[in-house]
This record gives structure tokens, sequence and C-alpha cells, in this order.
């Protein structure tokens, strides 16, 4: 699901969407199931630990804060860049 980043709205299976990647955010990486950034590069120090993490990292997608508000439901390929919306929105 689709998470920005406000405390008490967590879904347990979170997907932060953001708009730049920020190292404030590093704390977060360890209990996300994914990361999304509007801007930033794979090779930003975020995206570089994310990855280490294992988690699916896709960064330069247009839009996403917009296109993908809190709740909706996602599928991040890292490997391909590609972020899916999942089904309808709740």
């Amino acid at each position: 699901m689709a998470w920005d980043g406000s405390p008490g709205s967590r879904p347990p299976d979170a997907v932060l969407v953001v708009r730049h990647l920020d190292p404030s955010l590093a704390p977060l990486l360890p209990t996300l199931t994914a990361l999304v950034a509007q801007t930033g590069s794979p090779l930003s120090h975020l995206a570089v630990l994310a990855r280490e993490l294992g988690l699916a990292t896709v960064t330069g997608a247009a839009d996403a804060v917009r296109g993908f508000p809190p709740g909706t439901p996602l599928l991040v390929d890292g490997g391909t860049g590609e972020v899916t919306e999942l089904g309808g929105r709740p």
C-alpha cells in the first residue's frame, strides 16, 4: 500500500511514496516493503541503502505522489523501474 510517511497512518505493507529521496528517511527503510520517489537517482545514498536492505526501489517515477495517494495498492519492480497500481483505490 502506498504510504506518504505520515505518522499514525502506516499500513503493514507500506510502500513509501515521496517527492524527494531524503537521508532523514533512512530509519524507515527496514520496515518498508518498497520505496518510490518522483526524483532522485538510483545511485543516491538512500536508494543504495534501500536496495542493500532488499527493498524494491524506483526513482524518477513521474507524478508518483499524486498518482499513488496513500492507501493505493502497489506492485513495485525495482529491476524494471515499473510501479503498477493493483486493483481499485480504497
